[in-house]
Formats: C-alpha cells, structure tokens, sequence
C-alpha cells in the first residue's frame, strides 16, 4: 500500500495550496518541529519539511547544482552519481514523516526526480500542478529577480522532470488555477483518486477548504488557450505547457509525449551552472540573468498608505491623545481609522487619509479593531485599543521586526498610570483558565518573544495580518481579539514579539464590573471553543461550569459561528494548540524562550545584521 503523496511542481506553481489541501484530507505533514510554515512571502505557509529541504539541497550541491540550476535530463548520470545516498534518502523520508499516509512537497524534488523516483518507487501517489509559465515568470522575477529566460528555463526543466518522473505510478495532474476555481469540488475528486489508489482519506470539510482557498491567492492571470510561441516562450515550452495544463488521474500514470529541451533553456541553464552556484548565490548570476526585484509588486506597495493606526475604544478625546502620542512619527500620507464619531476633528492640520469605520449599529473594541483591520490599507497596521498618552520612536524597531520572515506581530513595553514604575511587556496566560496576565518587564532592552502581544498598541504588516484571517471581531474585549489573533500566529509559524527598548504609556485600565466578568468569561470560552481539542475543551468547559454567568455566555457564544471560524483557523494553522501551551505553560513569570531556539530573539543590532545577509 501506498505510505504517502509527494506534491511535484515548479516553485511558485501552487504547492503550498496543494500540499495544504491534501492535509485537510486527513493526510499527515512532518513532525511539528521539523515544518516549514509562515513566512513573510508565503504567510500561508509553505507546509515543507525543513529537514528534506535541506537534503535536497545538499543532492544538489553534489551535482554541482543548486535550486535555480536544476540538473540537466541525464536521468542515468544523476543517479549514478546519487547512487550511494538511496537507503540513507528513504530514512530521511521515513524520519521527517513518522505518521503515514504523509504528504510532502518540495518543489526541489522535481528536479531530482532520475534520483527520488527508485528511491521512493511504490510507496508514493504523484500529485502534478502546473502553473502558468509566465504567471510563474513573474512571481520568480519580483521574488527572486530571475530573468524572464532564466524562469521559463527552470519551469521548463521542472515541469518535464516532475511528468517523467511520476510515470508508472499513481499520478493525478492538475493546474493552479483549475484547483481555485472549485476547491471543493478538486477536493472531492482527489479524496476519490486516492481512496482508489490505497489511501484512506477523512471527509472533505468544505468550510475548511473554502476557508484556505480563496481567490486572494491569485495575484496574476494568463490564459492557457492564448499561449503562442514567441519571444517570451519556445515553441518547445508551448507544447510541454499544452501537455501539462490536461487535468488527468491515472493509476498508472502515463505522461503524453513530451517535446524535446528547448536549445534556449539548456544553454541558459548551463551558464548558470558554469558559474558554481550555490543556493543563496543568486547575486552570482550573470548580469542579462537578472532583474531587480520586486519591480511589479511595488508600484502597488506604493500607492498604499505607509501605516494605518485603527484607535477601536474611545471618543474624540481618546482619537487626539493618541494622535498627539504618535507625534510626528506617523510617516505622511498615513491612514487613521475610528470608530464613526469618534474622532471629529482630530486630525486636523496633519497629513492623514481619515476613515471612520460604520458598522451596522454601536461597536464594541474587538468589532472595531476587526472592522479596522479589515478596512486598512496600509503596509503595517497599528492596532490600539484606547488612549495612548506618549510612545518612544517606534517605527523602525517595529518595522525590523516584521521584516524579518517570521515576524507576525510587534508590540511594545507597556506603562500604565497610575503606577508607571511598573513595566510589561505582553501578556500570557496565568493558568489553564485561560486568565490572561500580563508579563512584567525585565532589566534588558532586548526584543523578546511574547505567548501575547499587549492589546494598547501592536502592529503588523497587512499581508501577514490578512493571511492571518485578520482580527476576530466576536469577541466582547480588544484585548481578548488580541489575544486569539497571537495564538494563531504562532500556531501559523509565526513569531510575536515585543520591542522592548520601545515605551508606549496608556491611562491605567478601566476597572471591572460584573457586565465586564460576563465578557471575559464570554471571550475565555471563545478562545478555547476556537483552538482547543475535544478534551481539553470538555476539561475547560467543566471549570467555566462553576463561574456566574457561564449559561448566559454559552448561550452568546452558541450564537455566532464558531464552527466557520474555528476550521478558519484550522486550515492556516500548521501547528497545534499543543505546541502552543507547551512552548507557553500558563503561569510561566520569566522571560519567555523561542520555541525549540532555546533562547531568546538577538538585539536589533543582530536583527539588521540577518535582515542585510538576507
């Protein structure tokens, strides 16, 4: 019987999407700590194994090749030279997926398919996606700054390696954009095709599928019937595309005659290999090979506000003190956002875009921070929950932060009057009550990862926020929204952290009435209805039993809908509420380490020097 799916496909064709699909059959991934998952590029998650990524890398390297120079169709030479390594290949596969059925994706496999496909021969289902050539071109030439030549020559080479590859085994053959126009009914015929094929799959949860597969993963458009040979692409290339693009599921997978390599690509490819590259040697690539980044994707970025602030609590007195805290360190051409009423006035004489944020009737913190967060425009996103009365610079701190690939969340130390002495950076939860607390500040100035970002002022880049599912607006308390939203991102890979060289002051918290315990009790049971399992849940639910108001917080939470929202955040999250607690035990005082880094996050000194060898 089959042990597992392996996902094959050019970079940048759709496998991230694909390999998640296949996991919500009920299909494994690696071990949590060996997942590749959130990242600034791919917030969704890339759903790799780290620990094969860098197998493959180091096949390659042996070739005297690397990711972008893909080793040429001598399927004989490639394994000859890879002959030694087939056993050792088969343990790093079984290690890095000790559950079965697994899948696994890493677009690099692709190119070794003369080497993996013995190696792994009756124990895999093939999974083929195919990506529009020059959708892929363009994503390669604004990620990675390839030429054009040099990206139609990789998806050309990766694309023949992987149909080659699968023959004789079970295969199924699809494209990008075929799999987001119905994902659910995709889902329905693979679950089918793989049942056929000796895997066992779960149910299709359409919530779920629909929840992770959304049209916002689609950032450029080609038509496949409109694809003609010419300058950008080879009479070759056409017909490979043409092959490629046939949706097919054959239990014996027989690919349709493929063309020749076209003499472009093979010579392209042979003077990237001419130069000795190695993975992160892009900027040894010949000059006609390359092209600056990002040269599509940032005349969008600029027409974006550089930062929006959404102030969710308040009036107008709150709006202008907040307002008056930023200073003139809001960058012109920001945006602020508040809730309708709120902030007459308050910007006035500043170079601000101001949005007032109407909902259905009054809304409270969470509905307006999620309204905000929704409606933002910005590249980061500010959110606070009330007044601020005076924050140190904070952008370029906050903005090295999120720079870096798994920086989803930044926050700053906190100082609440009446007692200002008293310093915290973030929250954590105080027991398995789920009673949030916050953290008290230490001596250093280091940033320093937080199980909780503070709910009066944290920021986030729009993408990752989005990718997130934004902010839970269901919720009675900003602070509770928060809260979740710092859950998830960690779940997602992602990492929050608190800028703790950077001050922010607020007014000291309001305090509680009894209305106020019924909504945290409320917010309390959302967070552990949305991410905890049956168990833990019923163990929960069991100890909330025995608080005042717990039936009419039910009743509050039995009407709005979790169950959307919980396989939401299901389908984003590659790691489990498990992994979560265990790196954060509530009750924890101290300084908090980085899961499985055993220490915490370097100075911003450190931060730039990664950020620059980057």
């Amino acid at each position: 019987m089959p042990e597992g799916v392996v996902v094959l496909g050019m970079h940048r064709s759709g496998t991230s999407l694909l390999t998640r699909l296949v996991t919500l059959l009920g299909i494994e991934l690696c071990r949590q700590e060996d997942l590749l998952v959130g990242g600034a590029r791919n917030p969704r998650g890339h759903w790799e194994s780290v620990s094969l990524i860098r197998y493959n890398d180091r096949l390659l390297e042996e070739l005297g090749c690397t990711w972008f120079c893909p080793p040429p169709m001598d399927a004989g030479e490639t394994s000859k030279l890879l002959e030694r390594h087939r056993t050792e290949a088969l343990d790093a596969v079984q290690h890095a997926h000790p559950n079965r059925p697994w899948v696994w994706k890493d677009p690099r496999t692709c190119a070794l398919m003369p080497f993996w496909a013995p190696v792994l021969g009756e124990r895999v289902v093939y999974l083929l996606v195919a990506r529009h050539p020059l959708e892929v071109r363009d994503s390669l030439s604004s990620r990675n700054g390839f030429a054009p030549a040099l990206s139609m020559a990789m998806w050309e080479r990766y694309t023949r390696q992987a149909m080659l590859g699968a023959a004789g085994r079970p295969a199924i053959q699809c494209t990008y954009d075929g799999v987001l126009a119905d994902p659910v009914a995709w889902c329905e015929q693979l679950a089918g095709f793989l049942a056929e094929a000796g895997i066992p799959t779960r149910g299709v949860d359409h919530k779920a599928v629909e929840a992770f597969a959304t049209s916002e993963l689609r950032h450029s458009s080609q038509s496949w019937s409109a694809l003609q040979p010419g300058a950008e692409i080879s009479a070759e290339q056409v017909e490979l595309a043409r092959a490629a693009s046939v949706p097919t599921a054959q239990l014996v997978y027989s690919p349709p005659p493929l063309p020749g390599e076209s003499p472009q690509a093979t010579a392209i490819l042979q003077e990237v290999f001419e130069t000795k590259p190695k993975p992160g040697g892009l900027a040894a690539l010949p000059a006609h090979l390359r092209t600056p980044r990002d040269t599509s994707g940032q005349s969008r970025e600029d027409s974006s506000p550089p930062v929006s602030v959404v102030i969710a609590g308040g009036d107008a007195d709150a709006v202008r003190s907040t307002l008056a805290a930023f200073g003139d360190s809001l960058p012109a051409g920001s945006e602020l956002l508040f809730p309708a009423g709120a902030g007459e006035g308050a910007a006035a004489g500043r170079d601000l875009v101001v949005r007032e944020l109407d909902g259905d009737g009054p809304l409270g913190e969470a509905a307006a921070l999620a309204l905000g967060a929704r409606s933002a425009q910005g590249r980061l996103v500010l959110l606070t929950s009330g007044p601020l009365t005076s924050i140190q610079p904070w952008h370029e701190p906050l903005g090295q932060i999120l720079a870096g690939r798994r920086g989803g969340g930044a926050g700053t130390a906190m100082r609440f009057e009446p007692d200002p002495a008293r310093r915290w950076l973030g929250r954590a939860f105080a027991d398995e009550r789920l009673l949030a607390r916050p953290l008290a500040g230490w001596a250093d100035d280091r940033p320093v990862p937080v199980p909780l970002l503070p709910s009066a002022l944290s920021a986030y880049t729009r993408r990752v926020l989005a990718a997130a599912g934004g902010v839970d607006g269901e919720f009675a308390a900003a602070a509770a929204a928060i809260d979740e939203l710092s859950i998830r991102l960690w779940r997602m890979g992602f990492r929050c952290i608190v800028a703790a060289q950077v001050e922010a002051h607020a007014p000291a918290p309001d305090s509680q009435d009894a209305h106020e315990a019924l909504a945290r009790l409320h917010d309390r049971m959302r967070i552990a209805t949305l991410h905890f399992g049956p168990e833990r849940l019923e163990s929960f639910l069991e100890s909330a039993r025995r608080e005042p108001g717990f039936d009419e917080a039910a009743a509050r939470l039995a009407a709005s809908d979790t169950e959307r929202r919980r396989a939401a955040i299901e389908a984003v999250c590659g790691r489990s509420i498990d992994w979560y607690l265990e790196s954060f035990p509530p009750g924890r005082t101290g300084p908090v380490e980085l899961p499985g880094a055993g220490r915490r996050l370097g100075t911003v000194a450190r931060i730039r020097r990664r950020l620059r060898r980057r």
